[in-house]
């Protein structure tokens, strides 16, 4: 007897395109690529005892149980083939959260099919080997049941019979048992690429059965969900129930794009051996008040040719997005096993790992530097911290303004209700006036002690320090920003941290301390005696005399003209007379208005010098310039073997972990190859 005798060819869902897609489909999933994206297939979902197994031994031909009582313990996932040879094989997938030795056992379990009745025990065994038959076992598993149909007739599909949704625990059906059937169906309902078939039996009332809200939850729009009615001739004819369900088979009651079906399972103490499932079915539709619907939404093979469209809609629809799936899981395959490196056993593959590393660190530094931002690593501009000349060259900019907004202790302004830390000119020279008195030397009367500049400078230019303090360690801290950035793109958290630990934050560390300890140099540059060659200083300060002095003829020449309507040759030996009684007698003034704008000039002269020295001579040359130094080839060949082990040696973890990702990269490569054939046989045809 042939192994797929009995068993229904499916012939409906066969077009030469659907053969071409569903191969592709097919020879993903053979390829392993459904264990890292989502593939398109059939899901049978519903409550506990909805029909659904029934259900899918009528759409498959493959004998599930459907006993009233538990029935799916388990997904079962029914994988159709066509190819030259007929075979039926049976197989176990272990779940992730199987032991190892548990889930090399379970791999194990593997069996060709050589007769139809051969089903019901392989069944009974498959559950046997998950441990569902054992006594305080579960009373559900997360391993899945794999059976793989082929033949010439069959065509390239995958149906998967799910657990039934459980309302309420007992004592058959732990709280344990509710969250993981509810969960293993989940995870296949969710899937964007999965289409629903949501069971629902008439022996229940609808509103009551769970599986509608869940497939609203993951399918608000009702977009690829199929609403199937089972156990219809459990109604009463003409009744209320028989007309509720009428109405919901009409797509009335509960809406979903795809629509509604109407089957009628065999009971579960039948035999198809004994009676024509579908003969039955058939008589049924065309008696029942059913048949007021339309033909192609009733019985068995009319619900084949449906999930035919369905299905070939939903691949075609989702390929695109599978491929760019495919190619992005690719990518981010390549860009973890970048990150990871070469596998480091020994110590020289450790140094050659950290040799590598070091030059591509090298080489994004040196571009950060220099602002040369080809490198993809700077490619999003969003990441802006990452564009680290940029970021230092912005930071000197609002450091150079800062300087000049806020870089005085006090403020020149011409009212005197200008607020706290603000002066008029007369009020700022009136506190050296004071200050003149008590640093009194041996200067003539008149002139200013040399001295007092400087005094008055350092006041002045107090919160210079504090400023640029502050700038230093916003640069430092953007410069660390970067170093961690391009550390986390180039490897691993594991090695990017351990370089930070062992190697790089003691180097940052030491570049603030040389940064602070540069401007307390210059600093104390600044607080010794007030030197310049600067021509700027000469003319800035003769500017300045002389615009105090034109302000005061012009307020005498004010006061003179306004006494008089009418000024002639005559009146010019009294003008001269007033300019004369002008000149001040108090030489404390005189002298505390000299040494004010001699400061005043010394002060824009040093801002300048000093906007320019913090940025270059501490930043550019102690924390930037050198960056790309601070992890290089030379700097790898002299550390000792035990820093390079600390830093490059591998975990078990990261072992696996590099392996898992080269088992992923292989089937998406694989399955990336796959589509490309077929988009060169849909060109070419």
């Amino acid at each position: 007897m042939s192994p797929l005798e009995g068993l229904h060819s499916m012939e409906a869902l066969r077009t030469a395109e659907q053969i071409q897609l569903l191969d592709l489909v097919d020879s993903l999933r053979a390829e392993g690529l459904s264990e890292f994206t989502a593939l398109p297939q059939l899901i049978v979902c519903g409550d506990q005892s909805s029909g659904k197994s029934s259900l899918l031994e009528a759409i498959s031909g493959v004998p599930f149980p459907r006993k009233d009582n538990l029935c799916t313990r388990f997904a079962t996932e029914v994988i159709l083939r066509r190819a030259s040879d007929s075979e039926i094989t049976v197989s176990l997938v272990p779940g992730k959260n199987r032991s190892s030795a548990d889930q090399e056992r379970l791999w194990l379990f593997r069996h060709e099919v050589s007769s139809y009745n051969d089903f019901v025990t392989l069944f009974e065994q498959a559950k046997q080997a998950m441990g569902l038959l054992s006594v305080g076992g579960n009373a559900f598993s997360e391993d899945i049941l794999r059976v793989e149909i082929s033949g010439p007739k069959q065509p390239q599909l995958t149906i998967v019979d799910l657990p039934g949704l459980i309302h309420s625990h007992n004592k058959h059906q732990t709280e344990h048992d509710v969250q993981l059937v509810t969960n293993l169906v989940a995870k296949y309902m969710v899937n964007p690429r999965s289409i629903i078939l949501a069971v629902v039996s008439a022996k229940n009332d609808f509103p009551n059965q769970i599986i509608l809200k869940k497939a609203r939850e993951v399918d608000p729009q009702g977009l690829r969900t199929l609403g199937v009615i089972t156990k219809p001739d459990q109604l009463g004819h003409g009744t209320d129930a028989e007309k509720i369900f009428l109405s919901l088979a009409r797509n009335e009651q509960v809406e979903f794009h795809l629509g509604w079906h109407v089957v009628r399972n065999l009971d579960s103490a039948t035999s198809d051996a004994v009676q024509d499932r579908d003969a039955i079915e058939k008589q049924f539709l065309a008696e029942s008040n059913f048949r007021s619907l339309p033909a192609t939404h009733l019985g068995i093979d009319h619900l084949r040719q449906r999930l035919s469209i369905v299905l070939f809609g939903q691949i075609r629809a989702e390929l695109p997005q599978l491929i760019d799936d495919i190619e992005s899981g690719i990518s981010g395959c390549h860009r973890e096993l970048e990150k990871l490196g070469p596998a480091r056993i020994t110590l020289d593959d450790q140094r050659d790992f950290l040799v590598n590393l070091s030059d591509d660190f090298q080489k994004l530094c040196e571009a950060a530097i220099k602002g040369d931002y080809e490198h993809k690593f700077f490619a999003d501009i969003s990441l802006y911290k990452r564009r680290l000349s940029a970021m230092i060259v912005n930071m000197g900019m609002d450091f150079a303004e800062e300087i000049r907004t806020e870089g005085a202790q006090w403020k020149i302004v011409e009212s005197t209700s200008s607020g706290k830390g603000c002066r008029t000119r007369t009020q700022a020279i009136e506190a050296v006036r004071k200050l003149l008195r008590k640093s009194r030397g041996r200067e003539l009367p008149g002139l200013p002690n040399p001295l007092l500049v400087g005094e008055v400078f350092r006041e002045y230019s107090k919160p210079w320090e504090h400023l640029a303090r502050r700038y230093i360690k916003g640069v430092w801290e953007s410069t660390k920003g970067f170093v961690e950035q391009a550390l986390q793109y180039l490897t691993d958290a594991v090695v990017s941290d351990a370089l930070l630990r062992h190697l790089l934050d003691p180097i940052l560390d030491n570049k603030l301390k040389m940064a602070y300890a540069k401007l307390d140099e210059l600093m104390a540059v600044h607080w010794e005696h007030p030197e310049t060659r600067n021509h700027y200083f000469t003319d800035t300060y003769n500017a300045l005399q002389r615009r105090h002095s034109e302000a005061e003829t012009t307020r005498a020449l004010q006061k003179a003209f306004a006494t008089r309507s009418l000024m002639t040759t005559e009146h010019i030996p009294s003008l001269v007379t007033t300019l004369r009684e002008k000149t001040e007698p108090d030489m404390d003034l005189v002298a505390a208005t000299s040494t004010f704008h001699a400061m005043e000039a010394f002060y824009k002269v040093s801002m300048k010098l000093f906007i320019d020295n913090v940025p270059n001579l501490i930043v550019r040359a102690i924390i930037a310039s050198q960056l790309s130094s601070t992890f290089c080839p030379k700097s790898v060949f002299a550390m000792d073997s035990d820093t390079v082990s600390k830093i490059a040696s591998e975990s078990e973890d990261k072992k696996h972990r590099r392996q898992e990702i080269s088992t992923k990269l292989q089937a998406l490569e694989a399955g990336n190859a796959l589509c490309k054939q077929y988009t060169l046989r849909v060109t070419s045809s």
